[in-house]
């Protein structure tokens, strides 16, 4: 999925990228595309919104695959941020900047709540300013 701005001049900003970063945060959350064809074609920001507002239950947007594991304030806030990111104005989505550091603060409220440092299963060591996908064998 594309920014309007980005479709009309093809040029990728920061806030288009910012954008792109939310429609793949929506696709985690949701284990959706970012178009869905069910029944008529739809984006995952649409629908995940729709679902949201009509019902107000996280657990309907929810990837099944989680299997219930995982913090429902968590994946509230981060379907949050994800809509933050996908504003249709630029001017009103968050810089990269606070984005990080609002799901960082989130991956702490869940590493709490699992006991388990969950930085690693995803960052190599957050401290050292590595930041490489310890989960990707080309990166490592």
């Amino acid at each position: 999925m594309l920014t309007c701005r980005y479709q009309a001049t093809m040029q990728p900003t920061t806030k288009s990228d910012v954008y792109s970063f939310g429609v793949v945060l929506l696709e985690l959350v949701t284990g959706r595309l970012p178009i869905l064809h069910s029944p008529q074609p739809t984006s995952v920001i649409q629908w995940t919104r729709q679902h949201l507002v009509a019902r107000g239950d996280i657990e309907g947007v929810v990837d099944a695959s989680m299997g219930g594991d995982h913090d429902v304030n968590s994946v509230w806030k981060a379907t949050e941020i994800a809509h933050q990111c996908t504003e249709q104005a630029s001017a009103q989505r968050p810089t990269m900047t606070d984005v990080v550091a609002q799901l960082l603060e989130r991956l702490d409220l869940e590493k709490g709540r699992t006991g388990s440092d969950a930085n690693k299963s995803f960052f190599s060591n957050r401290d050292s300013g590595d930041k490489t996908l310890a989960t990707c064998p080309a990166t490592r």
